[in-house]
């Protein structure tokens, strides 16, 4: 086992199935379509890219370290534009941080022992929510990796003092900060732990030699405190073009708070997370989708718990196993309590769990009796094996399908041939005159089109301004689409009415394309463009077809 290995094979496995976590979240990686979120973060890259700069946007958007570390990512693979992104370049960024993640187990193995932190690294990298969001152009896995560098860091400092250890703690508690706002949650979850450790502490008389086992120097705590200012600074004024981001950073608590006490669309009840994570099935009256379950790592991790309170672990740092085990169960209450849930923002305490389920397992693989030794494996073997099979149906064949649990507000399929039609009709000409586009959805509801007519001239509105002139190629929510009949056949003067076409009309048939499931998006082209497509393809056809009989000839 791994508590018996020299410390260079336990590394040497680990790297191993880092890498072929890797290798699994890197397959297909452009396939899924992008979420709204993930658009979103790209056209603000994509800004960038083009020279209008970064501006934090406290209202709107999390912080700036996913655009510049997207930035530095997009140097790389050569694109210097918004056009020049790729899904597969803008997600190579948080399956980089999902790797990183696994690989942070070695910085404590000491604190966790090898056995803990083996299995730990080992359902990092099974579980479906973990390889899933692993390949999700957001915030989340950033914001998970730098609150465990700075636990895993102050950790180190406290078993060995130095500046190193120090100024880490602080540039992880900056990128905190400047990744998302929730970072303020893990900051309370980590201070509820430690005043709960030193009550707990005081009950059984260790805190006095334990203030003697640690001295912390003044200068350190200066040192890691600057390093996250300077980080956070650096990052919320654009580099030092934008004071007025740092300014932006602290008013925006006062728009999140009011968003997580708020009721709407993404108010869930408090087991909202759990139930995902434990059971979910999705079931209609035409439909049933395959089980979900990472309920494994949640017994796996009570186990753990228990283990950790009776003082039971074998191997490892009791201080931190009982700081892990509070932080999560703080992490877990604050998180279930706020109303405003979105699948992805579990990630900040399932960390947590999949911690202590990596301790409920050394734990359990170690009991005395033999038989039960075997029993135990047999279940780990099998339950690692569904948290596999689970990743891969998860990210294939329903990775943008709601009977996948942490498919939400997703994209549908449909946006391929929306986005294809469409720029036929634009490029018709193959020329660098592009033909421009209208897009019409309520509340600016038309996200992630954005990213798939990057290439083309696209004007969006959350109404139908009668005063403008109608584009050849107008995409609409059923909505709005009485105000642009009304535009497009009631205002215009006799004689200068210009006829439309559906524009996804195929074989006699106008499919219901939905960019995303309940959000239908219909396409309207002018006549004139619709049959010059027409002629246009029709021409193809006949010039294939002499090509292929020269063939047979």
């Amino acid at each position: 086992m791994f508590h018996t290995m020299s410390r260079s094979i336990f590394i040497l496995i680990i790297l191993i199935f880092a890498a072929a976590v890797t290798a699994f979240r890197l397959s297909e990686l452009s396939v899924r379509p992008m979420h709204g979120d993930e658009a979103v973060n790209a056209f603000k890259l994509g800004e960038t890219l083009e020279g209008a700069g970064y501006k934090y946007d406290p209202h709107e958007y999390h912080g700036p370290v996913l655009n510049y570390v997207s930035l530095f990512a997009a140097r790389i693979g050569r694109a210097d534009s918004h056009s020049g992104l790729s899904e597969f370049l803008l997600r190579l960024v948080p399956v980089f941080f999902g790797t990183f993640l696994i690989l942070l187990m070695l910085v404590v193995v000491g604190g966790f022992g090898r056995l803990s932190a083996g299995f730990s690294a080992l359902f990092i990298g099974l579980s479906p929510a973990m390889n899933f969001y692993s390949r999700y152009f957001i915030h989340e896995m950033l914001l998970v990796v730098f609150t465990a560098g700075l636990m895993f860091s102050v950790y180190r400092y406290l078993k060995k003092p130095g500046v190193l250890w120090a100024l880490i703690a602080g540039v992880s508690l900056g990128l905190m900060h400047a990744t998302k706002e929730t970072f303020i949650i893990a900051l309370g979850a980590m201070g509820g732990a430690l005043i709960l450790m030193r009550c707990f502490w005081r009950e059984v008389g260790e805190i006095e030699s334990n203030l003697q086992e640690v001295r912390p120097k003044p200068m350190h705590a200066v040192i890691m405190l600057l390093g996250a200012a300077t980080v956070s600074i650096t990052f919320f004024s654009s580099f030092f073009s934008n004071f007025e981001g740092v300014l932006d950073s602290i008013r925006t608590y006062g728009t999140y708070l009011d968003r997580a006490g708020q009721s709407g669309v993404h108010e869930h009840p408090w087991h909202y997370y759990l139930n995902l994570l434990s059971y979910y099935q999705y079931v209609d009256e035409s439909i049933e989708g395959p089980v979900f379950s990472e309920l494994m790592i949640l017994l796996l991790a009570l186990v753990g718990i228990g283990f950790v309170v009776r003082g039971a672990v074998a191997e490892g740092d009791m201080k931190l196993l009982r700081f892990v085990a509070l932080y999560t169960v703080l992490m877990t209450a604050f998180y279930s309590i706020i109303p405003y849930k979105t699948p992805w923002c579990l990630l900040s305490f399932y960390h947590g769990i999949l911690l202590l389920a990596g301790v409920g397992a050394a734990c359990l693989i170690q009991l005395k009796p033999i038989l039960l030794r075997c029993a135990v494996g047999f279940v780990l073997l099998i339950g690692g094996w569904h948290l596999a099979y689970q990743s891969v149906i998860a990210n294939d064949r329903y990775c943008a399908d709601s009977r996948n649990p942490y498919v939400y507000a997703h994209t549908g399929s449909d946006i391929f041939q929306i986005a294809e039609r469409v720029k036929a009709m634009a490029k018709l000409n193959d020329s660098e005159s592009v033909v421009p586009v209208q897009v019409f959805c309520p509340g600016d509801d038309y996200w992630p089109l954005p990213w798939y007519l990057r290439d083309l001239a696209v004007e969006y509105d959350s109404k139908v301004a009668e005063e403008s002139e109608s584009a050849p190629i107008i995409l609409i929510q059923p909505p709005l689409e009485e105000a642009l009949m009304k535009k497009l056949y009631e205002l215009p003067p006799p004689g200068q009415k210009e006829l439309y076409m559906h524009l996804f009309y195929e074989d006699g048939q106008v499919p219901e394309l939905q960019l995303r499931p309940g959000v239908e998006l219909r396409g309207y082209v002018a006549k004139s463009l619709f049959d010059q497509f027409e002629r246009t393809k029709a021409e193809q056809q006949s010039d294939f077809e002499v090509k292929e009989k020269k063939i047979d000839e």
